[in-house]
C-alpha cells in the first residue's frame, strides 16, 4: 500500500510539474562543449548555466525525492534541447514524451527516476529547468512494476434504455 501512494505521488508530481511548465523558444545554437555540471539524479547541465537556488528547490521524504533546478545560460534554446536528446540517452535515460511550442519540454525515465526538463528563451538568455523524481524499488524486487490504478465508482448514475 506504501508503494502505491508513494507511487502516486510521484505520478502526481511529474504531471503538476508538467501542467506549471511556460516559456518561448528560438533559433538553434549549441551550448559551450566545456565539460556539464551535474544536476539532481546526476542529470547534467550544459556549460555556461548558472542555477538559481531562490527558484530550486528539493524535497525528501521516506524512499521519495523530487526537484526542481532552475538555471539560466546563454546557450541558445534548440541546441540546449540538442544536448539533453543526446546526454541522456547515453546515460540510460529514455525519451519518452516531448512537447515543442514556445517552450520545450524533454520527458525522460530510467529505472525508478522521471525527468521533466523544460527549455525556453531567447538566443541569448534561455530558462532551463530540471524536475526529477526518485522512488526507490520496491523490498525484494529488481525491477518493481508501478501499481496499477483502480477504476474508481463514478459519480454519474449508469445509463438507462430509456428510448427504445
Amino acid at each position: 500500500m506504501r508503494a502505491r501512494q508513494r507511487y502516486q505521488i510521484f505520478t502526481s508530481g511529474l504531471l503538476a510539474f508538467l501542467l506549471l511548465l511556460s516559456g518561448c523558444a528560438s533559433a538553434p545554437k549549441q551550448p559551450e562543449a566545456a565539460p556539464p555540471l551535474e544536476g539532481p539524479a546526476g542529470i547534467p547541465i550544459p556549460a555556461g548555466f548558472q542555477k538559481i537556488d531562490q527558484e530550486s528547490v528539493l524535497i525528501t521524504f521516506g524512499g521519495f525525492q523530487a526537484g526542481l533546478m532552475v538555471y539560466e545560460g546563454d546557450s541558445d534554446p534548440p541546441g540546449v534541447v540538442d544536448f539533453y536528446r543526446e546526454a541522456l540517452p547515453s546515460q540510460g535515460w529514455t525519451l519518452v514524451a516531448s512537447f515543442i511550442s514556445k517552450e520545450t519540454i524533454l520527458v525522460f525515465t530510467k529505472e525508478h527516476q522521471a525527468s521533466v526538463i523544460s527549455v525556453s528563451g531567447t538566443p541569448s538568455s534561455t530558462r532551463l529547468e530540471v524536475r526529477v523524481g526518485i522512488a526507490e524499488p520496491l523490498a525484494g524486487s529488481s525491477n518493481p512494476q508501478p501499481p496499477q490504478p483502480s477504476p474508481s465508482p463514478s459519480p454519474w448514475p449508469k445509463p438507462t434504455n430509456a428510448i427504445r
